[in-house]
């Protein structure tokens, strides 16, 4: 199947998974390997005997995703240190990438907060969205990245975790970029300065004063969403010869020939 809709199945995940054998790891990474695909592993409940650290140091291959690192629902935090375990730094060595997932039970900031100064940040960011997470902590993938940001990213790293790494992950680098000749789909993004409160599985608040909001969605080049009208003319300013039909009921609508950008 994965053959036969290239580009629509994207990888192989394996997920909650609560058994004592890698049954579901092992035939996850031989289906992805037939199909030149990553695995995308959630590694279900932590048993003693199938250890995050040989998930990550073994059965992985390189280009795999593990996602959910900052949960520490299978020990990946180093209660020593408090930063990662040993496991985690060698499937890192190895090349496995560290997505954030935080969905609404799997992020917590008294890991990633440690995590991040010791420099072990995501390459990737996710919202694992659901009813839950969409409601509560997470609710959206920028408001995601504006947790990372209050935990100590910067805005270059956040907005590459939302576009080339998860590209790269999947095998599309044809797409996360603005590259003369690819697919033009853009967000435009503002940068809001205040006081913001970012939550996480426990609802524990880290204060922030940065918060990424989309200003404005292009599909194929197509405006799509605008939400302050940044596309539009004042209505004070010359529209050209051209008057809209209150009939439009489709967006975008047409453009008068003044306002074309």
């Amino acid at each position: 199947m994965a053959a036969k809709y290239p580009g629509v199945v994207v990888g192989i995940k394996t997920a909650h998974y609560n058994g004592n054998d890698w049954i579901a790891v092992d035939q996850a990474v031989i289906a992805a390997g037939r199909a030149n695909l990553p695995v995308m592993v959630d590694f279900g409940g932590d048993r003693p005997a199938r250890p995050l650290r040989e998930l990550l140091a073994t059965k992985l291959r390189p280009g795999d995703v593990y996602t959910h690192m900052y949960s520490n629902l299978r020990q990946e935090q180093d209660p020593a240190t408090l930063g990662p375990q040993r496991g985690m730094v060698e499937g890192r060595a190895r090349g496995i990438w560290f997505d954030a997932g935080t969905g609404g039970g799997s992020f917590k900031w008294s890991v990633a907060v440690p995590f991040i100064k010791q420099g072990f940040i995501p390459d990737s960011l996710s919202t694992d969205l659901h009813v839950d997470s969409m409601n509560s902590s997470t609710k959206d993938i920028l408001n995601v990245a504006s947790k990372m940001m209050a935990a100590g990213l910067s805005l270059k790293q956040v907005v590459a975790q939302m576009t080339s790494h998860p590209a790269r992950q999947i095998k599309r680098e044809d797409l996360g970029n603005l590259s003369v000749g690819a697919v033009a789909d853009i967000a435009v993004i503002s940068v809001q300065s205040g006081r913001f409160g970012f939550l996480d599985m426990n609802n524990t608040r880290l204060d922030g004063n940065r918060k990424l909001v989309a200003e404005l969605t292009l599909k194929d080049g197509k405006i799509v969403y605008d939400l302050n009208g940044l596309e539009a003319l004042r209505w004070d300013q010359p529209q050209g010869d051209v008057q809209y039909d209150n009939r439009w009921t489709s967006w975008p609508r047409p453009r008068p020939a003044a306002a074309t950008r």
